[in-house]
Order: C-alpha cells, then sequence, then structure tokens
C-alpha cells in the first residue's frame, strides 16, 4: 500500500513536472487597441444633376458632432497563442475581432465575431503556414509603410479600401517566410468574400442574404462555391535595409466570377455591370532618418476590375468610352517628426479612375500627437477630402434604359457594396462636394 502510494505520488510529480515544462514552452497574449475620439465631420452639397443616384444619399449637405471610434487606429480585442513543439516547430492562433467604443456594440467585418483575424498557425525551420480568416498580403505593405496606423482618418490606405478583399479573406492560406531583411508571403482562398451579387444595401427585409446582395467581403460572402468564384491568390515581399529604409511591393487578384454589382435599393435589384476580375498592385517605401526620427512614407497602387455587361447586354457605349474594365491610381505620402512627447505630420493622397467615370478624390491630413507614454496618447486629425464626379456614365441593368452614374472612387464605390466603411471612419463624402472632419481623441494599447 504504502509503495502503491509512493509511486502515485512519483508520477504525479512526474506528471506535474512535465505540465510545468509545457507551460514553460507555451505562451498566451490578450493584447487590444482602445481608440475613440470626439468629432465633427461636414460634408457640402454634392452634385448628382444628370445621373440616377439618390440626392439624399450623396448630395444633401450635413454636419454631424459626435463620438467616434477607430479615427487615428482601428480599435481591437486580440488573443494569441503560440506552443514551443521543438527541432524549429511551433503551433500558434490568433483571434482578432473589433468593436465600437462609443456604444460597445461589435463593429466592422460585416458582424463577425473574430471578424479581423482567426487561424491557426505551423512554424518550421522553413517558414510558417497559416490558415483561416486572415489579413491580405496588399495590406501588410500598406500597413508596414505608413506614417500612421490605418485608422480611418489615414489616408495611406486609401488604395486598400478600393476592394475590400485587399484588406482581409476568408478561407486564406497563407506562406510566410524570413530571411534576414527579406520577408515574403504568398496566400490562396478558395473563396475569399464574393456573394452571388454585390451591393451596398445588404439588406431588404432585414437580413442579410445574399439574394439582396452584399458587400464584397460580407458575411456570407465566403461561403465556397463549385465556380471560381472569390478565388483569390496574393503576394508580398519586403525587404528592409539597416539605415533605416523599407521597401514593399504586393500584388492581388480576385475572380468575382461574373457577379452582378448594382443596387437593392426598392423591391428588387438593378444590376449595372458585371465583375469579371480584379488585380492590382502596390509599390511602397518607408524611410526613417536615423537619430532623428522623422518618417517619410510614399504608396503608388493601381487596380483594374474588368467588367462584362450585365444581362440581356452585348455592348456598354458610354459617349466613346467602354466599360470593359474600370481601373483605380492612387498615389499618397506621409511625414511624421517627434519633438519630445509631441509628434507632428501630415499626409495626403490622390485616388481616381483613370478611365470608367474619371472621376477623383484628393485629400489632405494633419496629424497632431502627444504621448503620455509607449501606450497612450491623446491626438488631434484635421482633414478634407475633395471629390471631383468627373463625366457621367451610362451603365446597363438588362433594360432598356441605362442607369447613368458619376463621382471620384470613394464616394461611387462606397455606394456600389466595394467599401466596408465609408471614409472618415464612416462619415464619408459626397459626389462633387467636399467633406472635412476635425477629431480629438484618445488612443491606449494594451
Amino acid at each position: 500500500m504504502q509503495k502503491t502510494l509512493i509511486t502515485k505520488a512519483a508520477l504525479l510529480a512526474i506528471a506535474s513536472l512535465a505540465t510545468g515544462a509545457a507551460t514553460a514552452q507555451s505562451s498566451l497574449t490578450i493584447y487590444g487597441n482602445l481608440d475613440v475620439a470626439y468629432t465633427n465631420v461636414s460634408k457640402k452639397e454634392g452634385d448628382v444633376s444628370g445621373t440616377a443616384l439618390p440626392a439624399a444619399s450623396f448630395a444633401t449637405p450635413s454636419t454631424v458632432n459626435g463620438i467616434t471610434s477607430s479615427v487615428s487606429s482601428v480599435n481591437a480585442l486580440g488573443f494569441k497563442g503560440t506552443e514551443d513543439l521543438g527541432g524549429g516547430y511551433k503551433g500558434g492562433f490568433i483571434l482578432e475581432g473589433q468593436f465600437q467604443l462609443d456604444t460597445g456594440a461589435q463593429s466592422g467585418q460585416d458582424g463577425r465575431m473574430w471578424g479581423r483575424q482567426a487561424f491557426v498557425s505551423l512554424t518550421t525551420p522553413v517558414g510558417e503556414l497559416r490558415l483561416g480568416r486572415q489579413y491580405a498580403p496588399m495590406f501588410y505593405s500598406f500597413a508596414g509603410t505608413t506614417v500612421e496606423a490605418l485608422g480611418g482618418a489615414d489616408l495611406q490606405g486609401v488604395g486598400l479600401v478600393l476592394n475590400n478583399l485587399q484588406v482581409r479573406q476568408d478561407n486564406q492560406v497563407s506562406y510566410w517566410l524570413k530571411l534576414g531583411g527579406f520577408s515574403g508571403v504568398l496566400s490562396y482562398s478558395p473563396n475569399a468574400g464574393v456573394a452571388d451579387r454585390i451591393s451596398s444595401n445588404r439588406t431588404i427585409t432585414g437580413t442579410v442574404t445574399t439574394g439582396s446582395g452584399q458587400i464584397i467581403g460580407g458575411q456570407t460572402a465566403g461561403a465556397e462555391t463549385t465556380d471560381d468564384r472569390g478565388k483569390t491568390f496574393g503576394l508580398l515581399a519586403n525587404y528592409s535595409f539597416p539605415f533605416g529604409l523599407l521597401l514593399s511591393g504586393a500584388f492581388n487578384w480576385n475572380d468575382f466570377g461574373g457577379v452582378p454589382v448594382g443596387s437593392s435599393t426598392g423591391p428588387g435589384y438593378v444590376n449595372f455591370f458585371n465583375a469579371e476580375k480584379y488585380r492590382s498592385w502596390v509599390l511602397a517605401a518607408k524611410y526613417t532618418i536615423p537619430d532623428v526620427g522623422t518618417v517619410i512614407s510614399a504608396q503608388w497602387h493601381q487596380g483594374k476590375l474588368d467588367t462584362s455587361a450585365a444581362a440581356a447586354q452585348t455592348a456598354l457605349p458610354v459617349a466613346g468610352r467602354d466599360l470593359g474594365d474600370i481601373k483605380t491610381r492612387t498615389f499618397s505620402l506621409g511625414v511624421k517628426h517627434p519633438i519630445g512627447n509631441f509628434s507632428i505630420g501630415a499626409q495626403f493622397s490622390r485616388t481616381e479612375f483613370t478611365n470608367f467615370t474619371e472621376g477623383k478624390d484628393t485629400a489632405f491630413m494633419l496629424i497632431g500627437d502627444y504621448n503620455f507614454s509607449k501606450r497612450t496618447k491623446l491626438y488631434l486629425r484635421a482633414g478634407q477630402m475633395k471629390d471631383d464626379r468627373g463625366n457621367v456614365v451610362a451603365t446597363h441593368p438588362g433594360t432598356v434604359t441605362a442607369v447613368p452614374i458619376a463621382g471620384g472612387p470613394f464616394p461611387l464605390l462606397t455606394g456600389l457594396g466595394s467599401l466596408e466603411t465609408p471614409f472618415f471612419s464612416g462619415g464619408g463624402a459626397h459626389i462633387d462636394s467636399r467633406a472635412t472632419v476635425v477629431a480629438i481623441g484618445i488612443r491606449h494599447t494594451f
């Protein structure tokens, strides 16, 4: 009996030591970001004359004062775990969601609980494999080279939001590699988030349905299909030099499978055109001046969406223009300089349709931070966006009457369902008008 008790005690001790060793080799991190500001967003009267766009959405002047989340950076709560498996192998996961500080509600990513990231990973001696909902490789190029943090007022993220699938993707498989100053990512998804109809008006009867149309990357849009709809490839390559220079490039390719793009206002769905394939690339650089801390960065982004005629149409004549594709081009520039606990800076961006409507959006943002510590800051953001609506373009909804539309990329793509959140943290912009924002906020990370 005594021997049995001693044996059991020894086994328990060994088990305890084994558990302790496993605990020492594993880690769980809870992290997050809290960002909220008092904002004033003012939009002048827009011009939608000669188009079928509703004045209530694109032209009516407005001024809104309120508490707004995620202005300088995006609110998040995350859990990250790793386990050292030995021999250069590690298991891991990340679960990360988003919320609003003004109401405490879940926000972003079309209502997903873990909409920012949700994946498991296996690190090996020759790289890391990740499976689940992840950021697109394109996102990391912008995130690594902006002088800000890709919040709602970050102008250096404007190229990303021209297509939500450049930010996050459902069902992604990615491979990560780091060799010295080089880091790279290769990704694939069978359906990154494309429903069978695309529209900014996701609900008609009060529920999310593919029949009424969803935004790109909508909540149920990532369900795998038997065709190629939503198939996505991505590539990222970074090189960090020891003297403070980071060079970055990324490529994104989506197969939309010819899904209708339009509006689900009223009793039915109006098909403007069909989306086929989307390709985009970015070249970016960021330089931090040694011993000074001044950061200077720039991004050049181009995108092209191949389209086809809507149902029952064979041609898209628009005053000599061909709607066979929609091309966008974006240039952004930023600078930020530390002065003790303060940081001051500015950003500029220009986004345009190089064909289609030939509309453009020009914006600038002034930046001011006071850093109480590495985790807590008081910030000021003040900026403006001007939309030039360009030309009226007549799309074809599969009826005898064309649907005329106009506008630069931001107000127009918001209405077509390409963006999740309008510019200026939801403030948005009117067609052929100015929108201004002033924000005073607090940001805390943990």
